[in-house]
């Protein structure tokens, strides 16, 4: 009887565990299909554009280090209040326009964070939009 039981808890056991593998598994492969560049490419997509030459802006934009935009990027959303969906129309605009996208520069922190919520920055702001743009700088030295 304690056999049967100890047999059933271990099946039970390792099904779950499979079972929340393959959902990390499926997530982790859900979070890299979801890129930068083609979370872009789907807000020029939407705005009219074709999906190859929507894809094919948002990478212009990007450059080739995507990982290192990414953690620029999550730096700038950490420290603001700014929604995803607002930067990345804003991104979207910027890449449809061809315009250079530097999160390591304070003076475009500054312009995005004008554009997309505050026109007039107060002094904490301002120190805030500096501490992000000297962090993402440090991280621009260690992916070069």
């Amino acid at each position: 009887m304690t056999t049967k039981l100890l047999t059933l808890t271990l099946l039970a056991t390792t099904l779950t565990l499979n079972a929340a593998t393959f959902k990390e598994v499926r997530l982790v492969t859900q979070q890299r299909s979801h890129s930068i560049s083609t979370i872009i490419a789907s807000v020029l997509h939407k705005r009219g554009l074709e999906e190859d030459k929507a894809l094919e802006l948002s990478k212009e934009l990007i450059g080739e280090k995507e990982e290192l935009f990414s953690l620029m990027i999550n730096n700038f959303l950490n420290a603001t209040t700014i929604s995803h969906e607002e930067l990345f129309a804003e991104l979207g605009k910027l890449a449809l326009s061809r315009k250079k996208v530097d999160f390591s520069s304070y003076s475009f922190l500054v312009r995005l964070q004008q554009t997309l919520q505050t026109p007039h920055l107060n002094e904490r702001e301002k120190a805030k939009l500096a501490r992000i743009s000297t962090n993402n700088q440090l991280l621009y030295k260690v992916f070069a």
